[in-house]
């Protein structure tokens, strides 16, 4: 493809030499975890996030995991199922993150912009016995935090609701003038390479402001090492040469989120009546980490924009109660918009290291494209 999806090559191509030097800096002393550059790496992607504590692990679905694994210590409702709920849209690290943690999904219908649909919200809460909210800031674009809360609170005055934001597509995104990453009694990252903040590897991350939280999800992710074996946990580790590479990568994300929403305003300014665009939500500022639209004839457009030499990719063609692994779980009579969304979306390049010239190609491809129509 002559404009590809992702530009992972780009970027390395651009911080070749500083990813190398730092490589052979930190592998020359030896010391390749649990040193200087996670600690380092922690600390300044907590103060990014407004929180007090980060605890990086081995990946963003295993901090999913963690996540509830810390809900269950929370809630401690003996004998009684720990329900999750979740959007009908996501990836599916979501759904399998609630299964690996022993946990049952309860799937919730989402609205035009792929959030959870906050106002049926109280149909998926009422008599559902659910412990947790697992929401997700989908495509780089928060979801209504406070009305998530008031609707929470307002449904079960008698048990609080704990509350996950999956924050896996939105670093670097706010709501409210509040940063993606301090929503939530825990927060969820990834560093999956396909995310803004992107890891080679992959890499996760919990934050929180809770000491006992952190201390807690340490044990997890350090086989219970962090207090003395007190409890059981498992190994789920960035090395330090990932924590160092992604310090490097840090200096460089205030300019990449900068381009990512130039090319985005450049998209919804020349696309906007072409196609229908999945926008933020009022009062948030999108990390932009795809750029989604609904078009008319997706295959067709798809297949056009492969002969302009323009890749393009669906996220997501499967809503999460349609998969296999879902088939047991209680499915909800009506999730018409997460299967409205599986059948209708895709999404278009959106990189900081697109040139003008390629946007512009992708934006008259399309406008020709319905022109011919």
């Amino acid at each position: 493809m002559k404009i590809k999806f992702f530009g992972i090559d780009r970027q390395y191509q651009n911080l070749r030499s500083e990813i190398l030097e730092i490589t052979d800096s930190v592998l020359s002393t030896g010391h390749v975890l649990d040193g200087v550059y996670v600690n380092r790496f922690e600390k300044q992607m907590a103060q990014r996030c407004g929180r007090k504590y980060a605890v990086a692990v081995n990946s963003g679905t295993q901090a999913l995991v963690f996540a509830q694994h810390n809900m269950n210590h929370t809630v401690n409702l003996m004998d009684q199922e720990e329900k999750v709920l979740i959007p009908g849209v996501s990836f599916v690290a979501t759904l399998n993150s609630v299964i690996q943690a022993g946990n049952t999904p309860v799937f919730c219908d989402v609205d035009d912009r792929c959030h959870m649909d906050l106002g049926n919200f109280d149909i998926a809460l009422t008599g559902a016995g659910i412990t947790t909210v697992m929401y997700v800031n989908i495509f780089g674009n928060c979801l209504d935090y406070d009305k998530l809360k008031l609707i929470c609170g307002f449904f079960n005055p008698h048990q609080e609701i704990k509350i996950i934001e999956d924050a896996a597509q939105s670093f670097g995104a706010s709501y409210k003038g509040r940063p993606s990453g301090s929503l939530g009694d825990i927060s969820v990252l990834s560093f999956d390479p396909t995310k803004n903040l992107n890891n080679y590897g992959s890499g996760g991350m919990l934050l929180t402001d809770d000491e006992t939280v952190a201390n807690e999800l340490r044990d997890l992710r350090g086989n219970g090492r962090h207090t003395g074996h007190g409890e059981s946990g498992t190994n789920s580790k960035m090395s330090e040469v990932d924590c160092a590479q992604m310090l490097i990568k840090l200096q460089y994300f205030d300019s990449w989120q900068k381009r990512r929403t130039e090319i985005a305003e450049y998209y919804v300014e020349h696309l906007s009546g072409f196609v229908d665009i999945i926008l933020p939500e009022q009062d948030t500022v999108s990390s932009w980490h795809k750029f989604v639209i609904r078009p008319f004839i997706r295959s067709k457009l798809i297949n056009y924009l492969r002969d302009c030499d323009i890749e393009t990719k669906i996220h997501y063609d499967t809503a999460l109660h349609e998969y296999s692994i879902a088939y047991h779980f209680d499915r909800p009579a009506q999730m018409r918009y997460s299967e409205a969304h599986s059948r209708e979306a895709m999404s278009l390049p959106i990189y900081p290291e697109l040139t003008d010239a390629e946007v512009e190609h992708v934006v008259n491809s399309i406008r020709k494209f319905y022109r011919d129509e």
